[in-house]
């Protein structure tokens, strides 16, 4: 039987494309392996969308990701930021306040990309993606105690690593 007041697949998950791509590109540091990646993601919640109890949408979906990239890849998690935006400003318009912005975005993304999957994964849903620390556990499988404490010491692992980048005349 359909259940006529559950909301329709396409409109929920539409506006979660774009934060479940990035994700994907995060996981498999690849264009092409992400779109896959999210294809199967999709096809899974369409097949599982009778069992979805309405809450944390996203989270639900990454769970799904996450399963289906461990079954398609059998290889840790890999998470590489991307700072999209900044590479589709044109040349014409790009300042140095901007060139100082990229090249900050990359010693930031190298901190980031240092850290252990959990912590990496634990500071880009959060921090990068805004999902709140309950959204974050839902989607790591995780007790939400247990994403406050690898936010907590991912974010002091990129401060370490970003300050020891300065000199020890410069205050950090």
């Amino acid at each position: 039987m359909i259940n006529l007041f559950r909301p329709k697949f396409e409109r929920c998950v539409e506006p979660e494309l774009p934060v479940l791509y990035r994700v994907a590109k995060r996981m498999t540091s690849s264009s092409e392996n992400a779109e896959d990646l999210v294809s199967q993601t999709l096809l899974q919640a369409f097949r599982a969308w009778a069992s979805f109890d309405g809450r944390f949408l996203r989270s639900w979906l990454i769970v799904i990701m996450r399963r289906e990239r461990n079954r398609l890849y059998r290889e840790p998690s890999r998470v590489d930021l991307e700072i999209d935006e900044l590479d589709q400003i044109p040349d014409h318009v790009v300042t140095w306040d901007l060139v100082s912005d990229r090249l900050q975005a990359a010693e930031i993304r190298a901190a980031i990309d240092q850290l252990e999957t959990g912590y990496r994964l634990a500071i880009c849903l959060c921090d990068v993606e805004g999902m709140s620390y309950e959204e974050a556990a839902a989607a790591l499988e995780v007790p939400i105690g247990t994403v406050r404490s690898r936010l907590s010491r991912a974010r002091a692992s990129v401060r370490r690593s970003l300050s020891s980048q300065f000199s020890p005349e410069i205050p950090v």
